[in-house]
């Protein structure tokens, strides 16, 4: 079901609000019809809010509300980005594409966006199946049945006196939303309809706002730790023959500060930080 210009989805923003905001006080949400990158947008009013002396010229208060938690929803994202600068192409009405903005004391986000990453995965799993079907591939992907599903975006900018922490998440909806030319889906492309037939981009922010908005309500005060459990039961690197970087070895799993342990040889796994490296399954492996 993609969107004709003319068309819009039902997010039922209003109950989605007096649901979440209890949970994140502050909270607002916006859904656009169109817009180039929800995490820019978001990022580019914290820093115009940071910016901006008291009030301006003409007197204008300063927009204080661009400091609170934020949810912001494109319908049509035009310019999406991913991890490294690379771009994120996303279909109208196919896609779920979403930013969250609010102010987080973090002295490294590294570990985040495998803690959100595991959120979704357990908010998205169909309940009720013994075998999991979402997995996760460090630092920032979700991937159904080795091929990918979405993907995570963590950026931080300091705006009035603190850090915001601006969380952007694309998940494919819909089959038909696959690009033509696929080169963001080289490894395979996935969508949620095929864990749920006849899902929508609402249902599927439905079945992942709570989880999300509970985690990163207690994010900072908690870290990754209580997330290694679960991140470790979807984490597809482990065990794998992977190189990172110039080094070469087996995924042995991450550390609490979110860091890919990568086991070369005899001694201590090394640890791999998400802002060094990309990560890429050796020639030959089954993923």
């Amino acid at each position: 079901m993609s969107l004709s210009p003319a068309t819009h989805l039902n997010w039922g923003a209003e109950a989605l609000w007096q649901e979440l905001e209890p949970l994140l006080p502050g909270l607002s949400i916006e859904v656009l019809a169109r817009c180039g990158s929800t995490n820019t947008e978001l990022l580019e009013r914290l820093r115009q809010s940071s910016e901006e002396p008291s009030s301006d010229r003409r007197g204008h208060a300063r927009r204080s509300h661009d400091l609170q938690p934020c949810l912001l929803v494109a319908e049509h994202q035009t310019q999406g980005r991913g991890r490294m600068g690379r771009s994120w192409v996303a279909s109208p009405g196919a896609s779920l594409t979403i930013s969250l903005a609010l102010p987080m004391a973090l002295a490294d986000s590294a570990g985040l966006s495998l803690a959100v990453g595991t959120v979704l995965a357990d908010a998205l799993e169909p309940p009720g199946e013994g075998a999991l079907h979402i997995g996760l591939k460090w630092p920032n992907d979700l991937w159904l049945d080795g091929r990918k599903l979405g993907g995570i975006l963590i950026e931080t900018v300091p705006a009035g006196g603190q850090r915001m922490v601006v969380v952007g998440i694309g998940l494919n909806i819909l089959a038909e939303g696959k690009p033509v030319d696929g080169h963001q889906f080289a490894t395979g492309f996935a969508s949620l309809d095929e864990l749920y037939p006849g899902i929508d981009a609402p249902r599927a922010l439905a079945l992942l706002a709570r989880p999300l908005i509970s985690l990163l309500a207690g994010y900072a005060s908690q870290g990754l730790t209580p997330w290694l459990d679960a991140y470790k039961r979807r984490d597809l690197l482990r065990g794998q023959l992977i190189t990172a970087g110039s080094l070469e070895g087996l995924g042995a799993g991450v550390n609490a500060q979110g860091e890919l342990l990568l086991q070369t040889g005899s001694g201590a796994p090394q640890a791999v930080s998400g802002g060094e490296v990309s990560v890429r399954f050796s020639p030959g492996d089954p993923h």
